[in-house]
């Protein structure tokens, strides 16, 4: 794979929003699954890394700031000793290996929910009279999901950038409008209930999670 091509492919889907773009972009000779795999696969290596620089900087903190939180704790040695001791596995790769483990699992599983979620959205267009196909919508996908992912995983580690993290989810939302609008030849009314039902959904059950929640507080204030 052609990392210039990838590169040209990411910044067109993410800065020119419109459906001629992704009337190019699904009619390139590696607009498939394959692509968009691999495309999702790099964002899970570039958020594995990520993670482990976030554990390093944490860990770096930690170091810096555990000796004079015990010291003004004035903590019995026996606990001073155990807040050491913690504090070297912390520095000693503990939080490092957990880490690393972690990244090697979202190698997988970035791709696989990603595959998940754009099959959840195809079966909606498919039911609202979509004709796309599904390598191709994947690929598509893929072409704004990874680099804003790699965007997101890497503002999460800049303090107050995080902030930022909301607007690129709504954003990706557009895109992901203009990316079933075109592959799957479907209206704009009928493009934009493919995206919104499954986020009506989400909604819904967080709504019935926090209600059921307050209900459970409120009932068992009342005994």
């Amino acid at each position: 794979m052609n990392l210039s091509d990838m590169w040209q492919t990411w910044l067109k889907a993410t800065t020119n929003p419109n459906e001629a773009t992704y009337e190019e972009l699904r009619h390139r000779p590696d607009a498939n699954i394959t692509t968009a795999i691999v495309y999702m696969a790099i964002y899970g290596v570039v958020a594995a890394v990520v993670s482990v620089l976030s554990s390093l900087l944490f860990a770096g903190a930690m170091s810096a700031w555990m000796p004079n939180m015990m010291q003004q704790m004035n903590l019995p040695p026996a606990e001073t000793a155990q807040a050491e001791q913690l504090m070297r596995l912390l520095m000693g790769g503990g939080m490092l290996g957990m880490a690393g483990f972690a990244g090697l699992i979202n190698i997988v599983t970035v791709p696989l929910f990603f595959l998940i979620g754009v099959g959840i959205y195809y079966l909606i267009a498919k039911v609202l009279g979509g004709v796309g196909d599904f390598g191709r919508y994947a690929y598509l996908n893929a072409a704004f999901s990874a680099p804003l992912g790699i965007l997101t995983a890497l503002l999460n580690i800049v303090p107050l950038a995080g902030c930022i993290t909301p607007f690129i989810s709504i954003y990706s939302l557009v895109l992901l409008y203009f990316a079933t609008k075109t592959e799957h030849q479907l209206s704009s009314g009928r493009a934009i209930w493919v995206v919104l039902i499954p986020v009506l959904v989400v909604l819904t059950l967080m709504l019935c999670v926090i209600f059921g929640a307050i209900g459970l507080i409120m009932s068992l204030q009342s005994q």
